[in-house]
């Protein structure tokens, strides 16, 4: 890198667009924005005199061989002016990605899930994304519907890649009403697009019985198999439905969206999978899966691990997943956590933990393999967990995995119990932004109602380590 030019336009005030905010969050130690003396809360303006709209786009435009960049910091405009080598680690977080705010979803989803949740919760929750750049730094599903051919350009031009694509169905009409929007029939059109591009992608299918299953699912895994290897993986997810949704539409969500109403499939019944169907997928998934390790070199396409542990199905092994290349989506998080408890027992000598307890809370749903798990670690640490499956009491029992679970259900599985013992649950229930449990409770708050301490935990071996910090400042008795 070139010496650095910096004119600092004192007393200069910058008239900034609220849809240009760019403010940085954090600045990583021994990065070149460091060695500029960029500081957390400065805004990114611009660069060689263009705005940005969002993270990406600063990542791009800032890797050109000469940079002119725009950076304000309380009401003054510095300017740097760089000569670039080749690919800078700039170590910037931005608070917000996206500068000019988030792409909101233009469909009418019968199954969407933010319909169905209550008042009250998270805010974050009652934002209706579909924004590929989220797709591409956070692993959401977009559907494609609203991208403009600028937006498509942008995705060719700047490589905007992985991307993750909710398909439901390949069958044009089909996916037409399960996303609730005219433009979603053209979903292979797009993906080819992408491909042609060579832009990698995920596929979801959000699986609605005696929907989209069975010859549907055949046809849509028969479809999406005819990508090549710019399709890393495909995803076969049951549909989800609170007691609030069930409550408000009879299991019956129809169309919101008045153009839709004329189409065919405009009232989708929608419900949970019972243990038969569940089996059914399995089984025709598992016919895929063969064939697609013979084709393709592994299973492909990969269920969620609701279907496994609705039926009381074995979760496939390790190798079965691969890489976990949609363990973000949930799919193999439970084979995650097996292989983290094994490999913890391996290291871990026998009764180090004696005497140490608590309470592990978890959704239903994972209750049993929860408890096999716990019982597994007593047993070499000789500590003395209990685990207590929590229904969801906020959104109804149907809803039984342990991240959708809220502080409300907390205080209703533990409330009054007089246990000072520390309760472990899930980190996937608390916000990493906000530090929020789904329904906008603090930890801090269920600590102060249940009167112990609750602690978030990725694994059993962050449960270790909190057991042993315990055990060791415990008071110890008079002589």
């Amino acid at each position: 890198m070139s010496p650095v030019a910096v004119s600092p336009l004192s007393h200069r005030r910058v008239d900034l667009a609220p849809s240009l905010p760019g403010l940085i969050e954090t600045v990583a130690p021994a990065s070149l924005a460091m060695e500029l003396g960029i500081e957390s809360g400065d805004r990114v303006v611009g660069i060689n005199g263009l705005p940005l709209v969002d993270a990406l786009d600063f990542q791009y435009q800032a890797q050109a061989e000469h940079v002119v960049l725009d950076v304000e910091r309380r009401g003054s405009l510095l300017r740097y002016e760089l000569e670039l080598d080749g690919d800078e680690f700039w170590g910037v977080t931005f608070a917000d990605p996206t500068f000019d705010g988030v792409r909101i979803c233009e469909n009418a989803c019968p199954f969407c899930f933010i319909k169905q949740i209550p008042k009250g919760m998270r805010r974050s929750l009652y934002v209706m994304d579909d924004d590929y750049r989220y797709s591409m730094l956070y692993g959401s599903f977009v559907t494609l519907t609203n991208l403009d051919e600028a937006d498509w350009r942008r995705i060719e031009d700047q490589h905007i890649s992985p991307l993750h694509v909710s398909v439901h169905s390949t069958d044009p009409e089909l996916r037409v009403a399960l996303v609730g929007n005219p433009k979603a029939g053209r979903v292979m059109a797009d993906l080819a697009r992408l491909e042609r591009a060579g832009i990698d992608f995920h596929a979801q299918l959000v699986l609605v019985p005696g929907v989209n299953d069975g010859p549907h699912l055949d046809r849509s895994l028969r479809d999406l198999a005819t990508f090549g290897s710019r399709l890393h993986s495909i995803a076969g997810v049951p549909v989800g439905l609170s007691r609030h949704g069930q409550a408000r539409q009879s299991k019956q969500l129809r169309l919101s969206r008045t153009c839709m109403r004329t189409l065919p499939g405009k009232t989708i019944p929608v419900r949970r999978y019972e243990r038969h169907e569940a089996l059914a997928v399995i089984s025709q998934a598992e016919r895929w899966q063969e064939r697609f390790a013979r084709e393709r070199g592994d299973p492909f396409f990969y269920l969620g691990d609701e279907f496994y542990l609705m039926t009381g199905s074995p979760v496939p092994d390790t190798a079965h997943y691969g890489g976990f290349p949609q363990i973000e989506d949930g799919i193999g998080i439970t084979r995650h956590f097996l292989d983290s408890v094994d490999s913890y027992l391996r290291r871990a000598k026998p009764n180090t933990l004696f005497g140490a307890d608590g309470t592990v809370a978890c959704g239903e749903l994972i209750g049993p393999t929860m408890r096999e798990a716990v019982g597994r670690f007593n047993g070499r640490t000789g500590a003395g967990l209990d685990v207590v499956p929590v229904e969801n009491v906020y959104l109804g029992a149907e809803i039984n995995v342990s991240g959708l679970l809220g502080g409300q259900d907390l205080l209703t599985a533990f409330g009054g119990r007089h246990d000072a013992r520390p309760l472990y649950i899930s980190d996937r229930m608390v916000s990493q932004r906000t530090g929020t449990l789904l329904d906008d409770m603090t930890i801090e708050k269920v600590e102060t109602v249940l009167g112990r301490p609750v602690v978030p935990a990725a694994d059993l071996s962050d449960v270790a380590r909190d057991l042993r910090v315990r055990t060791r400042v415990r008071p110890q008795a008079a002589a």
